[in-house]
């Protein structure tokens, strides 16, 4: 009864700080709980546990402001340019197709016709085969295409051999009689849709570049 008599009297003896809030207040708080400790514990042991817990409670503190002050402000951006913050910069990102040109990047006829398996096939190279559309054609394929079909599109690419590690069936050989018999406007249908793991090159490319990576296609089948 006495040890409790004690203990009561020390916090009603305890003013409360007339500021209320961050380190001091912490201080405060902790600093008052010490004497309703357990009696076992020394206090110089006490006093070890409340260093402690202030330097974590300045640590959290020191990391939220400088979560709130890095290199941009209000981003939540690192404190340090240990990256470069490269990832703020309009930059290509790992795998990125080209974009396109800013001249007709937004339709302003409206967007493209949606076709069946059917429609699609029905359709013909609308690109004048020249050295420049030849050119451009072989450019854009090796971007897009060369990674997983090789760049004499023999179904060779080095990402055909990671998705046969994994399991999935390795890229056709573009250049072999099932592809080649296909009429120009099936594989513009599968380059547009996509197949399996192959993406839906509509939402990457234009339409007039797909159709240069067919001419393409077609001058490394010897047509």
């Amino acid at each position: 009864m006495k040890l409790s008599f004690q203990r009561a009297s020390t916090r009603l003896q305890t003013k409360e700080p007339a500021v209320t809030g961050g380190t001091y207040d912490l201080t405060y708080r902790l600093r008052s709980s010490l004497d309703s400790w357990p009696a076992f514990m020394p206090r110089s042991c006490r006093m070890l546990v409340l260093a402690s817990l202030l330097l974590m409670a300045m640590a959290l503190l020191a990391t939220g402001c400088r979560r709130l002050t890095g290199s941009f402000p209000g981003t939540g951006s690192y404190p340090a340019d240990v990256f470069t913050e490269m990832h703020y910069q309009q930059s290509f990102r790992s795998q990125e197709s080209p974009r396109l040109d800013s001249a007709g990047a937004v339709p302003v006829t409206g967007g493209e016709l949606a076709y069946t398996t059917e429609g699609y096939a029905t359709l013909t190279n609308p690109v004048t085969k020249t050295p420049q559309s030849l050119a451009r054609g072989a450019e854009l394929y090796r971007v897009n295409c060369s990674q997983c079909h090789g760049l004499q599109a023999k179904g060779d690419g080095k990402v055909g051999d990671a998705l046969v590690a994994n399991q999935y069936t390795r890229p056709p050989n573009l250049t072999a009689k099932m592809t080649a018999d296909k009429p120009d406007g099936q594989i513009f249908g599968i380059v547009s849709e996509g197949l399996f793991v192959m993406p839906k090159f509509k939402l990457l490319l234009s339409s007039e570049d797909r159709w240069l990576i067919i001419q393409h296609v077609r001058q490394l089948q010897g047509r």
